[in-house]
């Protein structure tokens, strides 16, 4: 765009400006399915960005809190516009709403998908063997 002033006096100005309209980042939804996982087996999903402009930042997070990468736990961005999680080993602590996060310039947005893990019973206390005489409580 070109902007002109003029006064009556016939002095002017004239600049010109640049307008550019960027996109915020959509996400296609994502799941870690319908069941709940198994404790051990392997889960991962991937975030995609279908929408927005570049440059273009995504994130991981779990229960609000940012997801911090571990042995059994990564992230791995695949391109500008995807990242993978992968639990290779999923286990009670993995339990929890997982959401990605899209920045951009023009804006935010997240997705969020809740993972569900069955772990086998374990006793808080074992049981011990008891005798009691006939008759006593």
């Amino acid at each position: 765009y070109t902007c002109v002033a003029k006064n009556e006096e016939g002095y002017s100005a004239r600049s010109d400006l640049e307008v550019s309209v960027m996109e915020s980042p959509e996400i296609l939804e994502f799941t870690f399915g319908s069941k709940p996982v198994n404790e051990g087996e392997l889960r991962q999903i991937v975030c995609s960005v279908i929408k927005g402009d570049e440059p273009m930042r995504i994130s991981w997070s779990l229960q609000g809190e940012d997801l911090a990468p571990g042995p059994d736990l990564t992230t791995t961005q695949l391109g500008s516009r995807s990242s993978m999680l992968m639990i290779s080993r999923v286990s009670h602590r993995h339990s929890g709403t997982y959401t990605c996060t899209a920045t951009n310039p023009a804006g935010s947005t997240f997705h969020s998908a809740e993972l569900i893990v069955n772990v086998p019973p374990r006793w808080t206390v074992e049981p011990t063997d008891k005798q009691f005489a006939q008759g006593s409580d």
